[in-house]
């Protein structure tokens, strides 16, 4: 049964991605996850599992994102080797909102957001996931589904913390079935709705009819709850009782981690920082990842500025923007239709030149790829390397490096 599948084949060789897919589709609502380290907690029996044909193992990216099937069912084609960590691009552009709210507020100048917001009106959609913080925890971070314009702008910025994301969906798929739904979320998300709406299940197809817009945000590697408390009481010395809110790209470009308490009070960890404590708190999934961007949403979105460690060391010399990398005609007709009503800035690009965030994925994935460890799949096209190119993660963010 898939429940067997999901612990021989993903959770004992650590390859669970902390997605909550299998939450989403449990029909019995059984799965629940440790909100420390983010995976699966199967204290149920698992008898119960005998008769279900809910495809907890199907829909989980963590051991076989299915790349591969994915791209011949939206593009009718693969990858090849030299597409093989952008994915295959439609079009490239430079963007931001053109709210002065929404670009002070975001990590990269709100080209994300005014797409999700203007997805409500072209769209009509009445649902956003999107990543916020945990009511009763403010340092935690935690799936937010909401139409409100307020918290789709108050989750604007990167999130650098896990949380099981997908599981949120379930309440809307059970309380409102026939509102249309938009997502954005890291590789291993969109990977895991992919595919879970080439299912043929009634939540299959709810997903393929209601899951009407996903958009992506690069990640070179997420990072565990411990992380961001360690950064909170290790580095601020505060008490995570104390914190309201976590934000990681806070203030000027390319922004700070910002925690804020309950007497009002900001304590502020310039970001080059913090990605110490950050990076001593990954999975070994998200550090054996092989996808910067899973190239399956609609739209796929960067920073503006390749080297964010070395403008948060040195200083900002690139205003504050993203990059869309265009992969669907529904992606490039929001775009358009955003730019029509005024919400949305864009210009034409290329992605040609050095990227931090993309090396750092594309180095750390071909270490593990030398090595003997169980590591997820990658895309059929494979990569070409020569094991002397490599670096260390440690040498690409070494502060001392970029310092001027």
């Amino acid at each position: 049964m898939s429940i067997v599948k999901l612990k021989q084949e993903v959770l004992e060789p650590a390859l669970c991605a902390g997605c909550g897919a299998c939450g989403l589709v449990c029909p019995k609502q059984l799965i629940r996850f440790d909100k420390d380290r983010i995976t699966p907690v199967l204290d149920f029996d698992t008898d119960a599992c005998a008769t279900c044909d809910a495809p907890c193992h199907a829909v989980c990216p963590g051991a076989d994102p299915a790349t591969d099937a994915s791209e011949e069912h939206l593009f009718g084609r693969r990858r090849t080797v030299d597409e093989r960590w952008l994915g295959i691009v439609g079009s490239v552009l430079g963007a931001t909102s053109t709210s002065e709210e929404i670009r002070a507020r975001s990590a990269s100048g709100g080209a994300a957001t005014a797409l999700l917001l203007e997805s409500r009106r072209y769209l009509d959609v009445k649902h956003v996931l999107s990543m916020g913080r945990d009511a009763a925890e403010g340092w935690r971070a935690a799936p937010v589904v909401s139409n409100e314009t307020e918290h789709i702008v108050g989750n604007a910025q990167s999130t650098y913390q896990m949380a099981p994301y997908l599981v949120a969906l379930r309440a809307v798929y059970e309380a409102t079935p026939g509102d249309n739904v938009a997502v954005v979320g890291l590789a291993c998300h969109i990977q895991a709705l992919r595919k879970l709406q080439r299912l043929d299940s009634a939540l299959g197809r709810w997903a393929r009819e209601r899951i009407v817009l996903l958009v992506e945000t690069a990640c070179s590697s997420n990072t565990l709850p411990a992380g961001t408390s360690s950064i909170v009481s290790g580095v601020l010395g505060l008490e995570l009782d104390e914190v309201v809110d976590v934000k990681y790209r806070e203030g000027a470009y390319p922004g700070n981690f910002q925690t804020r308490t309950r007497d009002g009070r900001a304590h502020v960890v310039q970001f080059w920082e913090i990605l110490g404590k950050l990076k001593e708190n990954k999975t070994h999934r998200c550090l054996t990842c092989g996808d910067w961007m899973s190239g399956l949403a609609d739209i796929s979105v960067s920073d503006g500025d390749p080297n964010i460690f070395d403008a948060s060391v040195n200083g900002a010399t690139i205003a504050k923007h993203a990059r869309l990398i265009v992969r669907t005609p529904l992606g490039g007709a929001l775009i358009e239709h955003a730019v029509e009503q005024g919400v949305l800035e864009r210009w034409a690009i290329d992605l040609s030149g050095f990227n931090l965030g993309l090396e750092r994925k594309r180095n750390r994935r071909r270490h593990y790829e030398l090595s003997a460890l169980p590591i997820p799949k990658g895309p059929g096209a494979g990569d070409a390397f020569e094991r002397d190119s490599l670096r260390s993660d440690d040498e690409l963010i070494n502060p001392e490096t970029y310092k001027r």
